[in-house]
């Protein structure tokens, strides 16, 4: 049996994972009542200035309709975790039907809406094939420096590939990319947000660009036209499932572990255990950076590299 303590820590996780379900599921409606909001500011204006910007009204509609896509994606994603098949604590309920009573109830914070449109945003830089270029910029010195060090030793010698951990793994595409390279390759990551989202496009993804999302939809920054905030993005450019069968060719594989990086690897067992640590955009995640640091230094064995890019 549970001990007090511990029983309490699981309840508490598990509220915290049915909040990010909520968010998620809440998502349609949040995103459908912003642009209800720019209809009504719109019909705010007097007649003759509604004229002038007559284009708006298909904005709208077509908002709605990007907005429709989104919902779509991430419903279907909930839905993998809804089986009997998925681990109790992991299991996604179905979304309620909300009455406008409970909806007023169930209203998600604000910095959760924002977490919603993130997971968007960062599928398409991290998962499409605009978004090469700048994959490039941060992933490219990465790898090329993790290959420089430590190359992958190739399928005809008879030797473990070195072990390379991604903390701050994300929606995995790094993790992936060094995996299919030949390497053994382990992702961590602390947010539910991401864990849900990188295990559908890592295991659910069966051809390259399956589903349409419509990440810019909710930012009226950075953008030339109403086309440029509408657009549409495919991913995943590359389904994981064809990049692992080419790692192991290669004596690549991939692993994703959920939790706390201090605590998922401040262990014995993690001491000297990895051939490099490679970091994008990870360390400003710290509450306590030489903490971080610390935890890197002892996951490394003698001669084995940290490979950081951004803070």
């Amino acid at each position: 049996a549970m001990d007090g303590a511990k029983a309490e820590e699981v309840e508490q996780e598990r509220a915290a994972f049915l909040k990010i379900c909520g968010a998620f599921q809440g998502y349609a409606a949040d995103a459908a009542e912003e642009v209800h909001r720019w209809e009504r500011m719109f019909e705010r204006l007097p007649p003759a200035h509604q004229s002038l910007l007559a284009h708006h009204r298909d904005k709208h509609v077509e908002a709605y309709r990007c907005v429709a896509r989104n919902d779509k994606f991430l419903s279907d994603m909930l839905a993998t975790y809804m089986g009997d098949d998925v681990p109790p604590h992991l299991r996604v309920p179905p979304a309620e039907k909300p009455d406008g009573v409970s909806r007023a109830l169930h209203r998600v914070a604000p910095v959760d809406v924002e977490k919603v449109r993130y997971v968007l945003k960062n599928l398409a830089r991290d998962w499409s094939a605009e978004a090469a270029g700048e994959r490039e910029q941060s992933h490219g010195p990465i790898i090329r420096e993790l290959t420089a060090r430590h190359p992958p030793p190739g399928p005809e010698r008879d030797v473990y590939p070195p072990r390379v951990l991604v903390p701050g793994a994300g929606l995995g595409r790094l993790v992936m990319e060094i995996a299919r390279r030949g390497y053994q390759a382990e992702g961590n990551e602390f947010s539910y947000y991401m864990l849900l989202t990188s295990s559908y496009i890592l295991n659910h993804a069966s051809r390259a660009n399956e589903w349409i999302i419509h990440p810019w939809v909710h930012s009226n920054c950075n953008h030339q036209s109403d086309a440029d905030q509408l657009a549409e993005v495919h991913v995943p450019d590359v389904p994981a499932c064809d990049a692992i069968v080419d790692g192991a060719r290669v004596g690549g594989s991939m692993s994703m572990c959920a939790g706390d990086f201090v605590e998922c690897y401040g262990d014995e067992q993690n001491v000297g255990a990895w051939d490099a640590v490679c970091t994008c955009f990870f360390i400003d995640t710290a509450h306590n950076v030489v903490e971080y640091l610390e935890t890197i230094a002892s996951c490394l064995r003698p001669g084995g590299a940290w490979i950081n890019f951004g803070p």
